[in-house]
């Protein structure tokens, strides 16, 4: 089911992305992946959610597969798609892709695919991509501004999740 997801998103970043100018995007898709990786290190034996293998045997490859597919295809889908307009424009984009995300989350979690613990739940998962949603297109704008902005979020989210600094080996 796993894999089967992942060819959805590559299929949906092939079929209505903006391949032919990726390096436009490149940087922000970079953003997004530090940022998975670093959860991953940070909260290794202390996750707050999990994406659960199926055929795919550990939970280190299953991560490295989503962290390097997965969201590229989001970042490209996402920024591709969004439009210069004006505000009555980039928010209802940024809805639609918190929902779509969401949904997408829930159905991952409702057949055992995505598993939720130390406190994080699926209403978490909301206001998270309501943040992170936001963070990728000012990434895509004023990066330097995005970097500076993600340290106390990051700080946040292992303070108020009690993530601790002994499960960071």
């Amino acid at each position: 089911m796993r894999l089967i997801g992942l060819f959805l998103w590559i299929f949906a970043a092939w079929r209505w992305s903006d391949w032919k100018n990726w390096r436009k995007y490149h940087s922000t898709i970079l953003y997004m992946v530090i940022f998975a990786l670093l959860y991953e290190v940070l909260t290794y034996n202390y996750s707050l959610w999990i994406f659960k293998a199926t055929l795919i045997p550990t939970h280190t490859l299953n991560s490295l597969l989503v962290t390097f597919i997965t969201f590229p295809c989001l970042v490209l889908l996402f920024l591709s798609n969004f439009s210069e307009g004006g505000t009555t424009k980039k928010i209802p984009h940024i809805i639609f892709w918190v929902i779509l995300y969401s949904i997408v989350e829930y159905f991952y979690h409702a057949v055992g695919l995505f598993k939720y613990s130390h406190g994080w739940n699926f209403g978490c998962s909301i206001l998270f991509n309501c943040i992170m949603f936001p963070m990728l297109l000012l990434h895509h704008k004023k990066p330097l501004l995005a970097y500076f902005l993600s340290i106390p979020i990051a700080i946040f989210y292992l303070i108020i999740f009690n993530v601790p600094i002994s499960s960071m080996k």
